[in-house]
């Protein structure tokens, strides 16, 4: 981030909790309904759930409360310490908006109190840039923080602090990076969020913001172009088309996919040696498969069957040949004469590979993100 706030926030942790709850005055109107905010954040929630700023826990605990399940970040040792002791059976980790380990599990929300405004606008587009690619379509930022209606507004509650002599609050109003409402609400829409507004206090906003799912902008002739690559949720196997011959044979396409699309990808050496492999073995279970072929995007293969339509049947060849895979002592054809690139093969990468698709055998029928 732009500021270092970690020295800030650990001087702050000590007296942190008596400010939240309203024994400091200049800060009394900023923290108003404090408990309702805190249960408002954690009732829009939904788990798993990923929190910035946990400060001293209050938030986490409410969520914990509920029963959703909560990964923390953190950024200042002495606040992390106190939530700890709290919460010890949270995982709460060093990082911010900007910089984070990156939770076990998928999360469905994202939530923060009085903290995203430690960001500048374009910090904050960034953050919200990540979000988008963490969460799943229907996934939500729910975040309470200071926010303005307009530029207007803000220099109105600077004067009103400057009258009453609140100077802490003052440098506060005109130092930090607070945004106004049509600035998060731009930054949001060009990152696909929808996002609504419920004001909480003269200062404190409820901002949740859901993730749209992407509208394709025309149908294509090719099946895969017209797949949504960002819902799907790799390793899977789907039937991807089928063509119809003029006797009645039907071939069917299937979708083989080992990474996730725009995430990872398979090594060309492996992904090499893994199709001679899979090509060579599979037609000892098979009689009536017309092709494997590596996709382009090297996240997986495509499998051409003659007359069968059962997904069963494609579980079933596929786990044989993989395991094949695993038993192999060497990559088939893999010379100058049978291949068109021998000196482009390995036979580990393709066992790892194969290994790697077998072990999550148990989900390869599920193809978009739950």
């Amino acid at each position: 981030m732009e500021k270092d706030f970690r020295s800030f926030f650990d001087e702050w942790s000590k007296s942190y909790d008596t400010t939240v709850n309203g024994e400091d005055e200049e800060y009394r109107e900023v923290f108003a309904k404090y408990d309702t905010i805190l249960n408002e954040v954690a009732d829009r929630a939904s788990s798993p759930v990923l929190e910035f700023g946990v400060g001293t826990g209050n938030l986490t605990e409410r969520l914990e409360r509920k029963g959703k399940h909560v990964f923390g970040v953190e950024p200042s040792r002495e606040m992390r310490i106190i939530a700890r002791k709290k919460l010890p059976n949270i995982d709460i980790r060093d990082g911010h908006f900007l910089q984070f380990d990156s939770p076990s599990e998928k999360v469905h929300s994202i939530v923060s109190t009085y903290a995203f405004h430690h960001l500048t606008d374009g910090e904050k587009e960034r953050a919200i840039k990540h979000f988008a690619h963490v969460l799943p379509y229907g996934g939500k930022i729910v975040f309470a923080d200071t926010v303005f209606e307009s530029e207007e507004a803000k220099n109105e509650i600077q004067e009103c602090a400057k009258k009453k002599g609140y100077k802490r609050l003052l440098k506060d109003l005109q130092t930090e990076y607070y945004t106004t409402l049509p600035i998060l609400t731009e930054l949001m829409a060009k990152n696909g969020f929808q996002v609504k507004y419920k004001k909480m206090n003269d200062f404190v906003w409820l901002i949740e913001a859901v993730k749209e799912e992407k509208k394709m902008s025309k149908k294509m002739n090719v099946e895969s172009f017209n797949l949504d690559h960002t819902k799907v949720d790799a390793p899977y196997v789907r039937l991807a088309g089928a063509v119809k011959g003029g006797h009645g044979d039907i071939v069917y396409k299937y979708d083989l996919r080992f990474k996730q699309p725009n995430k990872e990808h398979m090594e060309m050496p492996s992904l090499h040696s893994l199709e001679h492999l899979m090509a060579e073995l599979s037609r000892n279970h098979a009689e009536h498969i017309v092709d494997i072929s590596p996709m382009g995007c090297q996240t997986g293969f495509y499998l051409s069957l003659l007359n069968d339509d059962s997904l069963d049947n494609v579980h079933d060849l596929v786990e044989k040949t993989l395991r094949d895979v695993l038993k192999a002592n060497e990559v088939p054809a893999c010379n100058e004469v049978q291949c068109g690139w021998a000196a482009s093969h390995s036979l580990e990468g393709a066992k790892e590979l194969a290994s790697d698709m077998l072990a999550k055998k148990d989900k390869w029928h599920i193809v978009f993100q739950q």
